[in-house]
């Protein structure tokens, strides 16, 4: 299209079917948009090979870092914009993009995202996140992370008020799903880098997470909704190191039976 932005947009999906159409109808103006999908079984491909801009494809899921750099690789834009797909862009970043791009005078945008669950956005002391989801590419790389992943920008950063809406419309059965897959690939990776955790910290961890986040973050201004964030963040930074303990724990069992004598 000749009208378009220069810019490709690259996404990773799940079975997304329910976010997926709202996120693209904001990257219609987009030279392209990649999709790279890990295995859906709903309907997210088939909304998406709607839009003209989409290139689809498949790859097996190699982790969050890996496979958004997968999807990076397959930009032909130099500009590039990495977007979950349940995130929506406002017209005030779709401007700051344009503007930006333009000029081209930076290498990378840094902007807020704004969350809102199932239409409300949560109440608590703190601000948006500040993210940078738009760069070049060639300026650009993900540090190799199994969950968490955050990419690595070299160059000048330009910084906007423009909000990304993030729309986590999950249910608490399935935030504490995340967490517990999240928490995995997290103990994970410390194993590793061969971190470790102690006792003390395991003992203390849920309670000094709640606290932190129910009080001096002040979730507890959102009800009952806050309670229930600040559960989910204890319980996942106890798994966390739960399970990074437990890792340590069966090494240490398999290093002393394979040293052991055999009869």
């Amino acid at each position: 299209m000749s009208d378009s932005l220069p810019v490709s947009a690259f996404i990773i999906t799940l079975n997304e079917q329910d976010n997926i159409g709202a996120c693209l109808d904001r990257l219609v103006e987009f030279d392209e948009v990649i999709l790279v999908d890990s295995g859906s079984s709903d309907a997210t491909l088939a909304i998406a090979e709607a839009y003209p801009n989409v290139k689809a494809s498949f790859n097996a899921w190699p982790g969050f870092s890996e496979q958004k750099a997968h999807a990076m690789s397959l930009c032909q834009n130099e500009w590039v914009l990495n977007i979950d797909a349940d995130e929506i862009l406002t017209d005030d970043y779709l401007d700051e993009l344009r503007r930006i791009v333009s000029e081209d005078k930076v290498d990378g945008l840094e902007s807020n995202r704004t969350l809102y669950r199932w239409g409300r956005k949560p109440r608590h002391f703190g601000g948006d996140d500040r993210l940078i989801r738009l760069f070049r590419k060639s300026r650009a790389h993900y540090e190799a992370r199994r969950v968490h992943e955050s990419i690595t920008v070299e160059g000048e950063i330009a910084s906007t008020d423009a909000t990304i809406i993030h729309n986590e419309n999950l249910t608490f059965t399935q935030r504490v799903d995340k967490s517990n897959k999240y928490s995995q690939a997290k103990a994970e990776d410390k194993f590793e880098k061969g971190h470790r955790v102690s006792a003390i910290t395991l003992f203390l961890i849920f309670p000094l997470t709640f606290l932190q986040v129910y009080v001096f973050k002040g979730h507890f201004l959102d009800g009952s909704g806050g309670l229930m964030t600040a559960m989910n963040a204890s319980y996942y930074n106890f798994m966390k190191y739960a399970k990074l303990r437990e890792m340590h724990r069966l090494a240490k069992i398999e290093n002393a039976a394979q040293g052991s004598p055999r009869n």
